[in-house]
């Protein structure tokens, strides 16, 4: 009996298939609303995480291929799971193939989009005063988009038709799923390299077609925010339609509402850079004959003038003048002579007049010592003492005898 019992026993493989396919037949198609938790991106691309709420716990999967499409939640999100029941053998353990998200109720995606917002705007990362005016005349400009889409060829189109002098520079990557934010970031992080090259562009396009909110979830990361307004060039974003708005709008020095209007904003139409240019040309020529005619004018009025026909006239007036002045030089000077001729005669006479010399003629004699002072008294000479007595025709030698006698 026992050995019966035994052979009609489900071996453990058999008993889990036969789980494994009822599950799967039963709950191919499902949706489960619960908190994500435990979430973690493994090295294969595959997200594991669970879903919980306040009773029990599942475990879920999603693989790469779809997690490369999507925005991946947060740990703490609450969302509507859509996918399959399955079971993994080799644990025993059922889980959920997850293939797309929710987030719960109308506004979790949009909560998070307007909580950053604030954030960002107090911190003045979006602050009108910080924006750069775009080149009028770009020769380069770099396109951040997907290179398959066809957002990359509409903006070849507008550019090959307005503008085809103006070189583009496709840095591509992805702009939805998981790699879309990794991608971004690297695409700006190479297109700064390019500063200082021969290479360097004169603005950036930042692009990408319309969807839902979560399929734009990445122009709303806060790095790839942040990357837009640290790009050393203006920057264009024209993500989405014309009515979608990403936090990059904001750090983006102009919005384009389509990335054919980017392309349009960005580099002018060469046929109203040719006519701007006709009309530059005209109105160099116009001032330059303008001023031909003016200097014309003017030369026709020198010419006119009478020193400039007779050159000779602007010197005889002159020369006239010359000697007139020559004359009353002459005069004046002749003049001066006479006056002081006349100061130095009368100075002459009173000099004459106040003479020694004048003196001695009249009788007088001056009395000198030995070494030639003049002696006034008597009383300074003792006996033997030289002297010499100048008269007015000469000198005489004489010696003191006695003081006594000449002081009598």
């Amino acid at each position: 009996m026992e050995a019966e019992s035994f052979k009609e026993a489900w071996s453990v493989s058999e008993l889990t298939r036969e789980i494994k396919n009822s599950l799967e037949d039963r709950f191919h198609s499902v949706r489960v609303e619960g908190e994500i938790s435990g979430s973690k991106r493994h090295s294969s691309g595959h997200f594991y995480f669970t879903l919980k709420d306040d009773g029990a716990v599942i475990s879920a999967v999603m693989w790469k291929s779809t997690a490369l499409r999507l925005v991946l939640p947060q740990d703490g999100e609450r969302v509507v799971a859509g996918g399959r029941l399955s079971l993994f053998e080799p644990r025993g353990q059922y889980q959920l193939m997850v293939t797309s998200f929710k987030p719960v109720g109308a506004g979790d995606l949009q909560r998070r989009f307007e909580e950053l917002k604030r954030r960002l705007t107090a911190e003045g990362l979006f602050d009108p005063g910080i924006k750069r005016e775009l080149p009028l005349y770009p020769r380069r400009i770099v396109v951040i988009t997907s290179s398959t889409g066809a957002v990359l060829q509409d903006i070849r189109n507008v550019l090959s038709r307005r503008s085809p002098h103006v070189e583009i520079l496709l840095v591509p990557t992805s702009v939805q799923g998981a790699e879309a934010v990794p991608g971004l970031l690297a695409a700006f992080e190479r297109i700064a390299l390019l500063t200082g090259t021969p290479f360097e562009p004169d603005a950036v396009i930042i692009a990408r077609g319309g969807g839902s909110l979560e399929d734009l979830w990445a122009f709303n990361d806060e790095a790839v925010v942040r990357a837009v307004s640290n790009c050393p060039w203006p920057v264009v974003s024209a993500i989405g339609h014309e009515t979608d708005f990403t936090l990059c709008d904001f750090a983006a020095d102009l919005r384009a509402p389509t990335p054919s209007a980017a392309a349009e904003i960005v580099a002018p139409h060469r046929q109203s850079l040719l006519e701007e240019l006709d009309a530059y040309a005209q109105r160099m020529g116009d001032a330059l004959l303008g001023t031909l005619e003016r200097r014309r004018e003017r030369l026709e009025l020198l010419e006119s003038r009478p020193c400039l026909r007779n050159p000779r006239q602007l010197l005889e007036r002159p020369a006239q003048k010359l000697d007139w002045l020559e004359d009353r030089l002459g005069q004046a000077a002749s003049r001066n002579f006479e006056r002081t001729a006349s100061r130095l005669a009368q100075s002459i006479g009173k000099l004459e007049a106040l003479s020694p010399l004048k003196v001695l003629a009249r009788g007088f004699a001056a009395v000198e010592s030995r070494d030639g002072q003049i002696l006034s008294s008597a009383r300074s000479l003792r006996v033997d003492d030289e002297i010499r007595v100048r008269f007015a025709d000469g000198r005489v030698r004489a010696r003191i005898l006695n003081v006594e006698e000449l002081l009598a």
